[in-house]
C-alpha cells in the first residue's frame, strides 16, 4: 500500500514540474516576441547627460535636441554649470542651515538652564531689591527663549523651503544626506 502512495505521488510530482517548465519556455518566448517588438529608444542616457537630465535643462529628449547638440562646433568650448548646478553649493547652504539650527537649539538650552537657575535664586533670595533684580533677569531671558524659539521656528521653515527649492531645481538626493 505504502509503495502504490509512493508510486502516485512521484507520478503526480513529476507531471507539475513537466507542466510549469513548459509554463516557463511559453513565457519565455512570449517575453522575447515582447522586447523584439520594442523600439529602442534613439536617445541614451549616459553619464555624460545625466547631470543634464537631472538638471532638467531639457525636459523632454527628442531628436531635435540631440540634433541641435550634436551642431556644436569643435572650437566652442563646453560651458561650465552654473554655481548652482553643484554639489557643493547645495551642501553648503544645507550646512550653514543646519549648523544655524544646532546652534540656536543650543543658546535655548542655555538660555533654558539659566532662566532655572535664576527661578530657584528667585526663591532663595532674602531682601526685596535682590528678588527685583532676579525678577528682571528673568524677564529678560524668557523674552529671549521666546526669540530664539521663534527664529528656531523660521530656521526650520527655511530648511524645509531649502528642500523643496532644490527638489524643484532637480539636485540629487544623494548630494542633501
Amino acid at each position: 500500500m505504502k509503495k502504490i502512495i509512493l508510486v502516485v505521488f512521484i507520478g503526480l510530482f513529476s507531471f507539475s514540474l513537466t507542466a510549469d517548465s513548459l509554463n516557463l519556455v511559453e513565457i519565455q518566448k512570449k517575453e522575447k516576441k515582447r522586447r523584439k517588438k520594442n523600439v529602442k529608444s534613439k536617445y541614451v542616457l549616459n553619464n555624460d547627460k545625466i547631470v543634464e537630465f537631472s538638471l532638467k535643462k531639457s525636459k523632454t529628449f527628442v531628436e531635435a535636441d540631440v540634433a541641435a547638440t550634436s551642431t556644436v562646433t569643435k572650437t566652442s568650448k563646453k560651458s561650465l554649470p552654473d554655481e548652482k548646478d553643484t554639489e557643493k553649493y547645495w551642501r553648503g547652504r544645507l550646512n550653514v542651515l543646519n549648523n544655524s539650527i544646532e546652534n540656536l537649539k543650543k543658546r535655548i538650552s542655555d538660555s533654558q538652564s539659566k532662566l532655572n537657575r535664576e527661578s530657584s535664586n528667585f526663591l532663595i533670595a532674602s531682601t526685596p531689591s535682590l528678588q527685583q533684580q532676579i525678577k528682571n533677569n528673568i524677564d529678560i531671558l524668557t523674552k529671549q527663549i521666546t526669540k530664539l524659539k521663534s527664529d528656531l521656528k523660521r530656521r526650520e521653515s527655511d530648511r524645509e523651503a531649502f528642500f523643496t527649492e532644490a527638489r524643484k531645481s532637480g539636485v540629487l538626493p544623494g548630494w542633501l544626506r
